[in-house]
């Protein structure tokens, strides 16, 4: 065959073609999937990388054979995986459906999957519903199943689950107290359109734009005046048992453990933003007065009771804090806990941090009790947690430029220009004799999309499913 020399022109440019191309087919993360004892990055090519496992003896790992997955889900402690031909992989613990081998068969043409605390719920193409996990309190009853075949959507709270059919008409199943039994209300429970599940309850919203609440609900609540004041909500937050709707004539109703807003009564009738961090709720007024309630004791008595904050246009919540951001050319201004309580858990010395190193036009990526702001030039900037100055100036100068950045676990991962995974907590273990020190605790190396180093063969599948569903000990102790 007779070969031909390219001129160096035309190899420069077929080497940017390939060098474009190699970028454009490199898969981009989509989400942190994570639960107690596993973590994992999904990509839009449907691959995961897992990054920390924490198994017991009743934990089935993930499937080395795992193939591409169109979403995945997780409660406390398990994980299912929906594949882009509809079928439901599972794996984790097998007591919360980790192991769902009873209803194998039935995980076909799942077009969306549930997690509550021990189990799963799956709702088919054809309209019907499949459950798994716990079989106690949770269980699913036959009958109702069978009643079941025409469900659009599932809503799953703490506990319970809720389907709305495509009739309007809601059917429940789970742990009674948590809204699993709505006997008392079913009879409301039609021309409903959306369903808002969060805690111990279920809030549904109808067609005539009335809302019905069921589940557990503070016992001081006057549930009369309650269900008669949620009319044409615009939205919900919720945090700890408490709720707030914001509704659509800018008025906002509060109910629950921590929804005492007597004190700021007259800001809560024009409202134009409601947002909720850990442990409390914040409102915004057309002018940018904020104002706020929720529970002070562990969100920080003083800032809880400020009704001087003006110039907001937007307000950020961050785990038990908020960040209020106002102009482009002002530095955001951190609203936490500046008491010993923050030392620990929360933002200590974040403001000092915001001002040294924020820059107009900045990101920010929510973390758990933290966050992260990159900025134009490039650099990564983590606040809160237990991270101090000395530790985020460190890791400012150690952290590549990055392409993304998400919350994962404790910390953070992103992925660099260069492709490389990048990863940091941002805790400084409390009691740990010798903690590793944020700084520190900075991962930076390819990005491998090997089998996780404990996954289960095809083989080990088969011997597992061969024996008997293992039977949950209890121990009881009366010592």
């Amino acid at each position: 065959m007779q070969s031909y020399p390219i001129s160096r022109p035309l190899a420069l440019v077929a080497a940017l073609v390939a060098l474009q191309l190699t970028a454009c087919s490199q898969p981009k993360p989509v989400a942190v999937v994570e639960n107690e004892k596993e973590s994992l990055l999904q990509f839009d090519n449907g691959k995961l990388i897992q990054f920390k496992e924490e198994a017991n003896p009743n934990y089935r790992h993930i499937p080395c054979d795992l193939p591409a997955v169109e979403t995945v889900v997780t409660n406390s402690t398990a994980f299912a995986a929906l594949t882009k031909s509809g079928e439901v992989i599972t794996w984790g613990d097998s007591f919360a459906g980790g192991d769902s081998r009873e209803v194998t068969e039935q995980l076909k043409q799942v077009k969306q999957i549930v997690p509550v605390k021990d189990g799963f719920a799956a709702l088919r193409q054809d309209g019907t519903v499949v459950y798994w996990g716990n079989a106690g309190k949770l269980s699913l009853d036959k009958a109702l199943q069978a009643r079941m075949t025409n469900i659009t959507k599932l809503f799953a709270n703490r506990e319970a689950v809720a389907a709305l059919d495509a009739n309007g008409k809601v059917h429940t199943w789970g742990y009674g107290p948590y809204g699993g039994n709505s006997l008392q209300v079913q009879d409301e429970l039609v021309d409903v359109v959306d369903i808002f599940a969060k805690g111990r309850s279920f809030i549904a919203l109808k067609k005539d734009a009335s809302a019905v609440v069921w589940g557990e609900v503070e016992s001081s609540t006057n549930m009369k005046k309650l269900q008669s004041q949620l009319t044409d909500i615009k939205h919900i937050e919720y945090f700890q048992n408490t709720y707030a709707a914001l509704k659509k004539d800018g008025s906002v109703v509060s109910w629950g453990w921590r929804s005492d807003t007597y004190p700021i009564r007259s800001a809560l009738k024009d409202v134009t933003s409601l947002t909720a961090n850990s442990c409390a709720f914040a409102v915004l007024s057309p002018t940018g007065d904020a104002h706020f309630w929720g529970d002070g004791i562990n969100c920080g008595v003083d800032w809880i009771k400020k009704t001087d904050i003006t110039g907001v246009k937007e307000i950020i919540s961050v785990g038990t804090g908020f960040l209020l951001l106002r102009d482009n050319t002002t530095t955001p201004q951190i609203l936490a806990d500046d008491t010993d309580y923050a030392y620990l858990f929360g933002f200590h010395q974040a403001q000092e941090i915001l001002d040294k190193y924020w820059q107009q036009g900045s990101k920010i990526t929510l973390g758990k009790s933290s966050f992260a702001f990159t900025r134009p030039d490039g650099k990564v900037v983590p606040v809160g947690y237990r991270a101090n100055l000395k530790n985020v100036e460190q890791l400012i100068e150690r952290i590549p430029r990055l392409t993304w950045l998400a919350q994962a676990n404790d910390g953070f991962v992103g992925i660099s220009e260069k492709g490389e995974w990048v990863s940091w907590s941002m805790n400084l273990g409390m009691f740990d004799k010798s903690p590793v020190q944020p700084a520190d605790s900075l991962v930076v190396k390819p990005l491998e999309f090997t089998p996780a180093a404990q996954c289960e063969t095809p083989e080990q599948r088969q011997a597992i499913l061969s024996q008997a569903r293992p039977q949950r000990k209890i121990n009881w102790s009366f010592e």
